[in-house]
């Protein structure tokens, strides 16, 4: 049972006003600002604006597919920022650096080479999805729409799971 404050937050949750969700994001970003430190090529100054940055080119990135005339450029970007994301992943297993993965808003433990598969994957979708967006024009079809959304939300659900479904198909540990 979760001991409760005066205030009614869950113990252990600071109160930002009257929404101790405001909290949470915060205490979630502040623990992807920290999680950049193990970086050695980011200085302790540049860590929030790093991070501020990652931010904003993921909400970025969203905005251009999502608004109509701007999917090329959103696909452009999102190939660029998981280039970049998978080159940081990859330098810190290559150097044996203790990195941890904080996607998707939520610690989700140490760096693995299953974080790498996941941004490849992703890589491909974006390549993809930037191939057609430059080829042939947006697709008005309902039926079309539909199935592209179903797609992906569960393609969403799985990425967004991935160290889930990595540890349950993974080997046993001993």
């Amino acid at each position: 049972m979760t001991a409760v404050t005066q205030a009614g937050a869950p113990q252990g949750l600071a109160v930002h006003g009257d929404h101790p969700a405001i909290s949470a994001r915060h205490d979630g970003f502040a623990a992807f600002v920290a999680s950049l430190a193990p970086i050695p090529w980011i200085a302790v100054a540049s860590r929030r604006p790093v991070a501020v940055a990652t931010v904003a080119a993921e909400a970025t990135t969203v905005l251009l597919l999502w608004t109509p005339g701007t999917a090329l450029a959103g696909y452009l970007l999102a190939v660029v920022t998981l280039a970049v994301f998978t080159a940081v992943l990859a330098t810190g297993l290559r150097q044996g650096t203790a990195l941890r993965c904080h996607c998707f808003g939520h610690d989700a433990g140490p760096v693995r080479p299953h974080h790498l598969a996941r941004n490849l994957g992703l890589g491909a979708v974006a390549v993809l999805g930037l191939a057609t967006a430059a080829t042939t024009a947006m697709a008005t079809d309902p039926a079309g729409w539909a199935i592209a959304i179903l797609t992906g939300a569960v393609a969403g659900l799985a990425t967004t799971r991935w160290d889930d479904i990595a540890f349950v198909l993974g080997s046993p540990t001993p």
